[in-house]
């Protein structure tokens, strides 16, 4: 029996959609930290959602070229914001959030080594050993290792590798604060271009 033209595209959907979930869950990036290592499972959901709508093409939309053509722009903008930026941006946002205030209590304890070095420095082990899913894999974390070892083996204060390293902790807070909060950045600056090159296309043609 031979199939539609319509069930030949709904086995097709789901077919490229499964292999790429696959192929997204077998090859997700190996994140150092829990900033981003949400953004493959969100793309899966994307996808089966994105998928979804065009599955409901199939059924319920007219097959003009203009129609389908709409309907599949309007579905991959509307399933990408609904289900990566949005959810992405919060998580992104709420553990920037949290880091920063880890790394302000690390800076705090590291202002006190100066004036009681024994017991900050222990203090500072337990601090950044408990808040390793934060820091591990960020750009201070391997200092503050560093730091901690060779406070440990000199059993005293080292004020030049005390200064950097706290001075290095202050300029990583900013660093968190002011980051993007967007899960792919670069993507949204395209949009951006892209919107404003349609506004200037929109606005020659009135001219002309």
């Amino acid at each position: 029996m031979l199939l539609s033209c319509k069930e030949l595209s709904l086995i097709l959907i789901t077919l490229f959609c499964a292999l790429f979930c696959v192929v997204i869950a077998w090859k997700k990036p190996k994140s150092k930290n829990n900033r981003t290592n949400v953004l493959w499972k969100l793309t899966i959901l994307n996808i089966l959602i994105f998928s979804a709508g065009l599955i409901a093409l199939t059924f319920f939309l007219p097959q003009s070229p203009l129609s389908i053509l709409l309907w599949i722009v309007y579905d991959l903008l509307i399933t990408y914001v609904l289900c990566v930026e949005v959810p992405a941006y919060l998580t992104i946002s709420n553990f920037d959030n949290n880091l920063s205030d880890i790394l302000k209590d690390l800076r705090k304890e590291l202002v006190e080594m100066h004036f009681s070095f024994g017991v900050h420095l222990q203090s500072l082990k337990t601090m950044r050993n408990n808040n390793l899913s934060y820091i591990k894999g960020e750009n201070l974390d391997k200092l503050l290792e560093d730091f901690i070892a060779f406070s440990d083996e000199i059993g005293n204060l080292n004020e030049n590798v005390w200064s950097l390293t706290l001075n290095e902790t202050s300029s990583f807070i900013d660093e968190v604060t002011k980051r993007s909060k967007h899960p792919f950045p670069k993507l949204i600056d395209i949009l951006a271009l892209s919107g404003l090159s349609l506004l200037i296309a929109q606005f020659l043609k009135l001219l002309g």
